[in-house]
C-alpha cells in the first residue's frame, strides 16, 4: 500500500511560474543607421554587389530678366536661376517635396485654395553636364551618379 501512495508525485507550480511560461521576453533594441550599415556589408547582400550605378538627370531653366545692364549680365542670372531650378529639382526627386494645401470655403463654395510646396535636402557631387541659351532662357542639364552601396547607405533608413 505504502508503495502505490509513494509513486511519482510533482510540485504544484505557483502562478508566477505559470505566467513566466505563458508570456514571451520581449527584447525592445533601438536600430540606427550604423547598425542599418553594418549589417549591409557583414550580410554582403547580392544586389548591393550586382546594383549599377544610378544616374539621376534633371534639366532647371532660368529666364533672363528684362531690365539688365547687359546682356552678359542677363545670362549670368539666368545661368544662376536655371542651376537653383536643376539643384530644387534634383533634391524633389531625392528626397520628395511636402505639400500643405488650405482651402477656405465661404458660402458653399470655395473662396480661397493655397498650396505650398517645400522641399528639404542636401545634394553632394552633382554635375552640370550640357547648357545652353536661347531667346533670353537658360537650360542646364544636372546629372547625379551614386553606385548601390552608396544609395543604401544614404536613403536605406
Amino acid at each position: 500500500m505504502l508503495l502505490l501512495f509513494s509513486g511519482c508525485t510533482t510540485k504544484p507550480e505557483t502562478d508566477a511560474q505559470m505566467k513566466a511560461k505563458q508570456e514571451p521576453t520581449v527584447i525592445v533594441q533601438k536600430v540606427d543607421r550604423e547598425d542599418i550599415k553594418r549589417i549591409l556589408q557583414e550580410e554582403k547582400f547580392i544586389y548591393l554587389k550586382n546594383n549599377p550605378d544610378r544616374v539621376f538627370a534633371v534639366n532647371g531653366e532660368g529666364i533672363a530678366p528684362q531690365n539688365t545692364v547687359s546682356p552678359a549680365q542677363a545670362m549670368a542670372l539666368a545661368k544662376r536661376a536655371a542651376v537653383a531650378d536643376a539643384y530644387r529639382q534634383m533634391t524633389e526627386k531625392l528626397y520628395g517635396v511636402q505639400i500643405n494645401a488650405k482651402d477656405t470655403i465661404k458660402n458653399a463654395a470655395l473662396y480661397d485654395s493655397r498650396i505650398v510646396s517645400q522641399v528639404n535636402g542636401l545634394v553632394k557631387d552633382a554635375s552640370i553636364t550640357e547648357h545652353t541659351f536661347k531667346d533670353g532662357l537658360f537650360v542646364v542639364r544636372m546629372e547625379l551618379k551614386m553606385n548601390g552601396a552608396r544609395w543604401q547607405e544614404i536613403f536605406a533608413y
